[in-house]
Protein backbone atom coordinates (compact mmCIF):
# COMPACT_ATOMS: atom_id res chain seq x y z
CA UNK A 1 0.00 0.00 0.00
CA UNK A 2 1.28 3.44 -0.88
CA UNK A 3 2.06 5.80 1.92
CA UNK A 4 -0.67 8.41 2.45
CA UNK A 5 -0.03 11.87 1.12
CA UNK A 6 -1.03 14.48 3.67
CA UNK A 7 -2.46 17.80 2.47
CA UNK A 8 0.23 20.48 2.33
CA UNK A 9 3.09 18.08 2.39
CA UNK A 10 4.65 19.69 -0.68
CA UNK A 11 4.60 23.01 1.14
CA UNK A 12 6.73 21.74 3.98
CA UNK A 13 8.84 24.79 4.94
CA UNK A 14 11.73 22.56 5.85
CA UNK A 15 11.90 20.97 2.40
CA UNK A 16 13.77 17.76 1.84
CA UNK A 17 16.66 18.79 3.99
CA UNK A 18 14.58 19.43 7.10
CA UNK A 19 16.07 22.91 7.43
CA UNK A 20 14.00 26.10 7.39
CA UNK A 21 14.91 28.57 4.62
CA UNK A 22 16.44 31.82 5.80
CA UNK A 23 13.82 34.44 6.70
CA UNK A 24 15.57 37.12 4.65
CA UNK A 25 12.49 39.25 3.89
CA UNK A 26 11.40 39.28 7.53
CA UNK A 27 14.84 40.40 8.69
CA UNK A 28 14.91 43.21 6.13
CA UNK A 29 11.51 44.44 7.25
CA UNK A 30 12.56 44.40 10.90
CA UNK A 31 15.76 46.25 10.00
CA UNK A 32 13.84 48.95 8.16
CA UNK A 33 11.43 49.43 11.06
CA UNK A 34 14.34 49.77 13.49
CA UNK A 35 16.11 52.27 11.21
CA UNK A 36 12.98 54.41 10.86
CA UNK A 37 12.43 54.36 14.63
CA UNK A 38 16.04 55.37 15.28
CA UNK A 39 15.81 58.22 12.77
CA UNK A 40 12.66 59.44 14.50
CA UNK A 41 14.38 59.46 17.87
CA UNK A 42 17.33 61.39 16.47
CA UNK A 43 15.07 64.03 14.90
CA UNK A 44 13.07 64.34 18.12
CA UNK A 45 16.28 64.83 20.09
CA UNK A 46 17.47 67.53 17.72
CA UNK A 47 14.12 69.29 18.02
CA UNK A 48 14.33 69.29 21.81
CA UNK A 49 17.87 70.68 21.71
CA UNK A 50 16.78 73.47 19.36
CA UNK A 51 13.76 74.20 21.54
CA UNK A 52 15.89 74.55 24.67
CA UNK A 53 18.65 76.49 22.93
CA UNK A 54 16.37 79.07 21.34
CA UNK A 55 14.10 79.42 24.37
CA UNK A 56 10.89 79.05 22.37
CA UNK A 57 7.67 78.36 24.27
CA UNK A 58 5.61 76.85 21.51
CA UNK A 59 5.74 79.89 19.24
CA UNK A 60 7.83 80.21 16.09
CA UNK A 61 10.74 82.68 16.14
CA UNK A 62 9.55 86.24 15.63
CA UNK A 63 11.54 88.74 13.59
CA UNK A 64 11.53 92.05 15.52
CA UNK A 65 9.89 94.96 13.74
CA UNK A 66 12.08 98.05 13.55
CA UNK A 67 10.61 101.19 15.13
CA UNK A 68 8.76 103.44 12.67
CA UNK A 69 6.39 106.35 13.17
CA UNK A 70 2.76 105.37 13.48
CA UNK A 71 0.41 103.16 15.48
CA UNK A 72 2.17 100.28 17.21
CA UNK A 73 1.61 97.47 19.63
CA UNK A 74 4.65 97.28 21.91
CA UNK A 75 5.47 93.65 22.61
CA UNK A 76 7.92 92.29 25.18
CA UNK A 77 10.31 90.46 22.85
CA UNK A 78 10.02 86.68 22.83
CA UNK A 79 6.72 86.66 24.75
CA UNK A 80 2.99 87.04 24.21
CA UNK A 81 2.89 90.09 26.51
CA UNK A 82 2.30 93.65 25.29
CA UNK A 83 2.45 96.98 27.11
CA UNK A 84 -0.72 98.48 28.50
CA UNK A 85 -2.56 99.62 31.61
CA UNK A 86 -5.00 97.90 33.93
CA UNK A 87 -8.55 99.04 33.21
CA UNK A 88 -10.22 100.85 36.08
CA UNK A 89 -7.02 102.38 37.48
CA UNK A 90 -5.79 105.91 36.91
CA UNK A 91 -2.16 105.62 38.04
CA UNK A 92 -0.85 105.45 34.47
CA UNK A 93 1.47 102.59 35.49
CA UNK A 94 2.48 100.60 32.41
CA UNK A 95 2.29 96.82 32.80
CA UNK A 96 2.87 93.77 30.63
CA UNK A 97 -0.54 92.51 29.53
CA UNK A 98 -1.47 89.41 27.48
CA UNK A 99 -1.39 90.69 23.90
CA UNK A 100 -4.83 89.20 23.23
CA UNK A 101 -6.23 91.56 25.89
CA UNK A 102 -4.02 94.57 25.17
CA UNK A 103 -5.43 97.74 23.68
CA UNK A 104 -5.68 100.12 26.62
CA UNK A 105 -4.27 102.57 25.78
CA UNK A 106 -3.32 102.57 22.11
CA UNK A 107 0.27 103.59 21.42
CA UNK A 108 1.86 105.60 18.65
CA UNK A 109 5.54 106.25 17.93
CA UNK A 110 6.35 109.86 17.10
CA UNK A 111 9.79 111.04 15.98
CA UNK A 112 11.28 113.66 18.29
CA UNK A 113 14.38 114.46 16.19
CA UNK A 114 17.96 113.38 16.58
CA UNK A 115 17.04 109.70 16.55
CA UNK A 116 14.80 110.13 19.56
CA UNK A 117 11.19 109.05 19.96
CA UNK A 118 8.10 109.86 21.95
CA UNK A 119 5.70 107.07 22.83
CA UNK A 120 2.28 108.68 22.64
CA UNK A 121 -0.68 107.06 24.38
CA UNK A 122 -4.39 107.40 23.61
CA UNK A 123 -6.52 106.34 26.57
CA UNK A 124 -10.32 106.06 26.20
CA UNK A 125 -10.85 107.64 29.64
CA UNK A 126 -7.81 109.85 30.21
CA UNK A 127 -7.32 111.03 26.63
CA UNK A 128 -3.96 111.56 24.93
CA UNK A 129 -0.70 111.37 26.84
CA UNK A 130 2.93 110.27 26.70
CA UNK A 131 4.84 107.40 28.26
CA UNK A 132 7.67 108.58 30.49
CA UNK A 133 9.72 108.46 33.67
CA UNK A 134 8.73 110.86 36.50
CA UNK A 135 11.03 113.27 38.34
CA UNK A 136 13.68 113.27 35.66
CA UNK A 137 14.57 109.67 36.45
CA UNK A 138 16.17 110.59 39.78
CA UNK A 139 14.72 107.50 41.44
CA UNK A 140 16.65 104.45 40.16
CA UNK A 141 13.53 102.25 39.97
CA UNK A 142 11.13 105.01 38.92
CA UNK A 143 7.91 103.75 37.33
CA UNK A 144 7.43 103.77 33.58
CA UNK A 145 4.01 105.35 33.23
CA UNK A 146 1.56 107.16 30.98
CA UNK A 147 0.66 110.75 31.88
CA UNK A 148 -0.04 114.12 30.28
CA UNK A 149 2.54 115.17 27.69
CA UNK A 150 4.95 118.09 27.98
CA UNK A 151 5.53 117.86 31.72
CA UNK A 152 9.02 119.36 32.18
CA UNK A 153 9.65 117.21 35.25
CA UNK A 154 9.26 113.96 33.28
CA UNK A 155 11.47 112.22 30.74
CA UNK A 156 9.32 111.73 27.66
CA UNK A 157 11.89 111.05 24.95
CA UNK A 158 13.65 107.75 24.38
CA UNK A 159 16.34 106.14 22.26
CA UNK A 160 15.17 102.85 20.77
CA UNK A 161 18.38 100.84 20.54
CA UNK A 162 18.70 97.59 18.58
CA UNK A 163 20.12 94.70 20.61
CA UNK A 164 21.79 91.56 19.26
CA UNK A 165 23.15 90.42 15.89
CA UNK A 166 20.81 89.48 14.35
CA UNK A 167 18.51 91.89 16.18
CA UNK A 168 16.58 90.27 19.04
CA UNK A 169 14.66 93.37 20.07
CA UNK A 170 14.95 97.06 20.97
CA UNK A 171 15.82 98.70 24.26
CA UNK A 172 13.76 101.70 25.39
CA UNK A 173 16.38 104.03 26.88
CA UNK A 174 15.25 107.21 28.70
CA UNK A 175 17.16 110.15 27.21
CA UNK A 176 18.69 112.41 29.85
CA UNK A 177 17.74 110.30 32.86
CA UNK A 178 19.31 111.43 36.13
CA UNK A 179 20.14 107.74 36.60
CA UNK A 180 22.41 107.07 33.62
CA UNK A 181 22.71 103.61 32.10
CA UNK A 182 19.01 102.91 32.65
CA UNK A 183 16.58 100.99 30.43
CA UNK A 184 12.82 100.52 30.63
CA UNK A 185 12.52 97.08 32.24
CA UNK A 186 9.87 94.52 33.16
CA UNK A 187 10.37 94.12 36.90
CA UNK A 188 8.94 91.49 39.22
CA UNK A 189 7.82 88.16 37.79
CA UNK A 190 8.59 88.47 34.08
CA UNK A 191 6.66 85.30 33.31
CA UNK A 192 3.43 86.68 34.78
CA UNK A 193 0.80 89.04 33.44
CA UNK A 194 0.55 92.49 35.05
CA UNK A 195 4.22 92.75 36.01
CA UNK A 196 5.04 96.44 36.08
CA UNK A 197 7.65 98.36 34.10
CA UNK A 198 10.23 100.74 35.54
CA UNK A 199 13.66 102.11 34.77
CA UNK A 200 16.46 99.80 35.87
CA UNK A 201 20.14 99.35 34.98
CA UNK A 202 20.59 98.14 31.40
CA UNK A 203 21.54 94.46 31.63
CA UNK A 204 24.26 92.93 29.41
CA UNK A 205 21.83 90.18 28.29
CA UNK A 206 18.89 92.56 27.85
CA UNK A 207 16.67 90.37 30.04
CA UNK A 208 13.24 92.00 30.43
CA UNK A 209 14.44 95.02 28.43
CA UNK A 210 13.83 94.09 24.78
CA UNK A 211 10.72 95.10 22.87
CA UNK A 212 9.17 94.75 19.41
CA UNK A 213 7.06 97.43 17.75
CA UNK A 214 4.35 95.57 15.86
CA UNK A 215 2.46 97.64 13.33
CA UNK A 216 -1.20 98.29 14.05
CA UNK A 217 -3.93 98.95 11.51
Amino acid sequence: MADPVWPGADDDPCGATGEAPPATGSRIRRGLVAAVALAGLVLAGLSVVAFLRDGHTGHPPRTPTAPAAGDVRIRVAGTEFCLGERRGTRTGQVLQVPCAAAGLPRYLLAEAGGGRWRIVSDHPDSGPGCSGIPSGGRTPDAAYEDAACDDPTRIETFALEAYGDPVEGYRIVPVGSATPGSCVTVVGDRAAAWARLAQAPCAPDGAGQLFDFDRRD
